[in-house]
């Protein structure tokens, strides 16, 4: 077995909202959205009560709904160059860089679709990316999930099933996130790191001697 490092994204690899946060109204300036994705997108999230609305969100993949795989692939490589790059956190880029030197396997694990998680890993030199699936039909994307929506509890999931693909020994494994949702999924690893840490996490972290970058 061999040890590795898995990262999250949003507020890890990347620096403040979400990528898909950014992806959407990304997507809008393009002329990409209509009421084709916009009503199908809103009719499943308004109704929803505001405590736990957020959450909902992440899950809701409306937008997407009718859009051409290949058209929104060559959207998402012109927002990693003209949006997304910028955003990159340089301590955890770097840390990155380290441990994939040093012959870590690296892994991306994130509730963001996984065209966005592809592309970053690309871009970053990720050997592994686990993003949300998404499910298509004749070419074209559904608004539909396919698989898990790796966010909270379900990452720790996430976390054991690329362990098993790649053969990884967690306790010897170093785990990156940000925010306190991320508890469960970095006490998968023997060396957790708590990168620009919400309060809970932060607290939770100097709590249980965790590294904070």
């Amino acid at each position: 077995m061999s040890p590795g490092a898995i990262f999250d994204l949003d507020g890890t690899l990347i620096a403040g909202t979400s990528a898909e946060r950014l992806f959407v109204p990304f997507l809008a300036r393009r002329g990409a959205l209509g009421p084709r994705q916009w009503i199908p997108f809103l009719s499943e999230l308004l109704p929803l009560p505001l405590v736990g609305r957020t959450r909902a969100m992440r899950r809701n993949k409306r937008y997407l709904t009718g859009l051409e795989i290949g058209e929104v692939e060559r959207l998402t490589r012109d927002f990693l160059i003209t949006t997304l790059r910028a955003r990159y956190h340089e301590g955890t880029i770097a840390r990155l860089r380290r441990l994939r030197e040093e012959g870590k396997v690296v892994c991306l694990l994130t509730g963001a679709p996984d065209f966005l998680a592809d592309a970053v890993a690309e871009d970053l030199g990720i050997a592994v990316a686990s993003g949300t699936r998404l499910d298509t039909r004749d070419g074209r994307y559904t608004g539909r999930l396919a698989g898990p929506h790796w966010f909270g509890p379900a990452k720790v999931e996430g976390v054991r099933e690329l362990a098993r693909e790649h053969d990884l020994d967690l306790d010897r494994s170093f785990g990156f996130a940000d925010h306190v949702q991320d508890i469960p999924f970095l006490g998968c690893f023997g060396h957790p790191v708590a990168v620009d840490p919400h309060p809970g996490l932060r607290e939770h972290a100097e709590a249980h001697g965790w590294e904070i970058l």
